[in-house]
């Protein structure tokens, strides 16, 4: 089920002057009627720095709900702000003059108080006798004696789609909000959502976000919530048109003279299954309406002085490259990471082309978003990590790396260019590496010895079973995706005959046998099921260090084994038996 978002009705605000305007207590301006529901407001323009809400006393009015919480925003001197509406709904069963108090928030430590502010209750027969002297404004829930419904449904409650732009380059973004105007008591289904055909869509405001607001409309204030805003990036040239969106509705009117304030339910494929059946004195209304459909010319980027190296980015950006590690063991993996920042289309943006210099393997990325989505366009960076392998020892330049864009604003293309950057393969290798932390180790943990002598005797005995299935002519064991909670001595049990067969083999079931351990005790599907995130996820838990050192060593030679033709000298026993050990060492610590 979808989140329901309720519009709120108009208020006139009441100025608290301590507190600059920034937190103030929001009630109707005319008399409430004794009996009959009422809301009070408690509005903060800006709720970045807000940590506590405290709520006031009412009595003696009976609350019925609240708080409702609603999140808006707010336009400050152009800068828009985020604010936020605390909103009680309460009933007062006398008549008579009150005083609604103040509300009390935390704004950085300091505590501010909104403004009392004082309400008349009067009885029904008054508030008739008021309207009768066109003293009292009653809501648009009133339908007065001969007025036309549909008339007034068409003037009071209305769908509007704005675009920021009908005219746009390839890959530059167009801004589509879509806004519900309501004065009526109403329930709204959304039935059909526009398409956006020719378009990636990135979406910026939903349904759920509950972006409320109020607008005037030729002098009278209107609810206003926004369903939708979207940045739309055109994929090719020509014309495109954003479809309508289509909403069903039930209106609600009262016969009777009622000072009611309207609500605004919206809902998205759900309020079908609703069955409405209006109360005594009200009547139901059933209407239809959608957004006009909206073209977009979509305009080619210049063919002219087109770089060879331009693949669709459309913005303003910068590019930087850099080595997470300059000074490499042999056969150890490396990472090249490359960062583009700026303001454009980020989500079209492709992988860098890398020239791997001869002797250097480079692998796939992993691509890392980090955008604002309140921007148009995009604004942030999205890094891309590629791992590499060298295969000899010896010095390696990774020539510059070019990235060409459009800049719609100068009507240009434009290319920059990261530094070259040197990386040195030595001739040590990942076994002297490891060799020197389990030395390290050892001394620094004397405890391990009484362990590592049962995993010996664990391990010669599972050798001679090893030898006599091998005599038998068996054929290789295989790596099986082990239950929850088995230890990983027996996940690791199945590599032990692996050594004799061919390194890639071997590092390919270690490495297997390593990701079946910690898939059976951390939840990592699909593409963040990388070693980062594992290592990540370790340290977050509390793993040492030094573990999440050696098992990153280990993920390396695994991985140089599985994807180089390079010659591994790496003892593969020694590196099995580190596995044991640091893999013993955080199920011991984390699990």
């Amino acid at each position: 089920m979808r989140k329901t978002a309720l519009i709120l009705p108009f208020l006139v605000l009441s100025v608290f002057a301590s507190a600059q305007g920034l937190f103030k207590t929001i009630i109707p301006t005319v008399p409430v009627v004794a009996g009959e529901s009422f809301r009070v407001q408690y509005f903060v323009e800006d709720a970045s720095a807000i940590t506590d809400f405290t709520t006031p006393d009412f009595r003696p009015f009976k609350l019925v709900t609240g708080p409702d919480v609603y999140p808006g925003e707010k336009n400050h001197q152009n800068n828009f702000r985020q604010s936020k509406n605390y909103v009680f709904t309460l009933v007062a069963a006398m008549p008579g003059k009150y005083i609604i108090p103040g509300a009390v928030i935390n704004s950085n430590g300091k505590l501010l108080k909104s403004n009392e502010v004082r309400i008349e209750v009067i009885l029904k027969e008054n508030a008739i006798q008021l309207l009768n002297k066109e003293q009292l404004q009653v809501s648009e829930y009133y339908l007065r004696p001969g007025e036309d419904v549909n008339e007034k449904i068409r003037q009071n409650l209305f769908l509007k789609v704005m675009v920021d732009k009908r005219s746009c380059f390839v890959g530059e973004p167009v801004v589509a909000t879509f806004k519900l105007y309501s004065r009526l008591e109403s329930k709204s289904d959304i039935v059909k959502n526009p398409g956006f055909y020719g378009f990636t869509v990135y979406d910026m405001i939903g349904l759920g976000d509950k972006q409320l607001a109020t607008e005037y409309v030729n002098g009278r204030p209107f609810d206003v919530h926004t369903i939708r805003k979207v940045q739309l990036y055109p994929l090719q040239a020509g014309r495109f048109t954003i479809d309508p969106m289509e909403v069903k509705n039930k209106v609600e009117f009262s016969r009777s003279i009622v000072n009611k304030k309207t609500e605004q339910k919206i809902v998205e494929g759900v309020l079908n299954d609703e069955a409405d059946i209006p109360v005594s004195g009200t009547e139901m209304v059933e209407t239809e309406m959608s957004t006009s459909p909206v073209t977009i010319d979509v305009k080619p980027v210049p063919e002219k002085s087109k770089p060879a190296t331009y693949s669709g980015a459309t913005g303003r950006f910068t590019i930087m490259a850099s080595l997470e590690k300059s000074v490499l063991a042999r056969n150890e993996e490396g990472f090249l990471v490359i960062t583009i920042s700026g303001k454009g289309n980020f989500i079209q943006l492709e992988p860098p082309s890398i020239k791997w210099p001869d002797g250097v393997e480079g692998f796939e990325p992993v691509v890392n978003d980090s955008t604002d989505k309140t921007q148009a366009p995009l604004k942030g960076k999205k890094q891309f990590r590629y791992g590499f392998v060298c295969g000899n020892p010896g010095n390696y330049l990774l020539p510059a790396i070019s990235f060409s864009f459009f800049d719609p604003d100068s009507n240009k293309f434009k290319t920059v260019f990261t530094s070259a950057l040197q990386v040195s393969a030595s001739t040590e290798e990942i076994k002297t590496i490891l060799e020197e932390e389990k030395k390290t180790s050892i001394a620094e943990q004397s405890e391990k010895i009484s362990r590592i002598a049962v995993g010996i005797v664990i391990m010669l005995v599972l050798g001679i079973l090893a030898y006599w299935a091998f005599s038998k002519k068996d054929p290789a064991p295989v790596i099986v995706v082990a239950e929850k909670s088995v230890p990983a001595d027996e996940i690791l049990q199945g590599v032990i005959t692996l050594q004799s067969a061919e390194d890639k083999e071997f590092y390919k079931g270690l490495h297997l046998a390593v990701w079946t351990y910690f898939t059976n005790h951390i939840e990592l599907t699909g593409s963040a099921r990388n070693k980062e995130n594992l290592l990540m996820i370790l340290k977050e838990k509390g793993a040492r260090k030094e573990n999440i050192d050696t098992l990153s060593g280990i993920f390396s030679a695994c991985e140089a084994g599985m994807y180089t033709n390079a010659s591994l000298k790496a003892d593969k026993e020694m590196l099995l038996q580190k596995t044991k050990e640091v893999l013993g060492e955080i199920e011991k610590s984390l699990f």
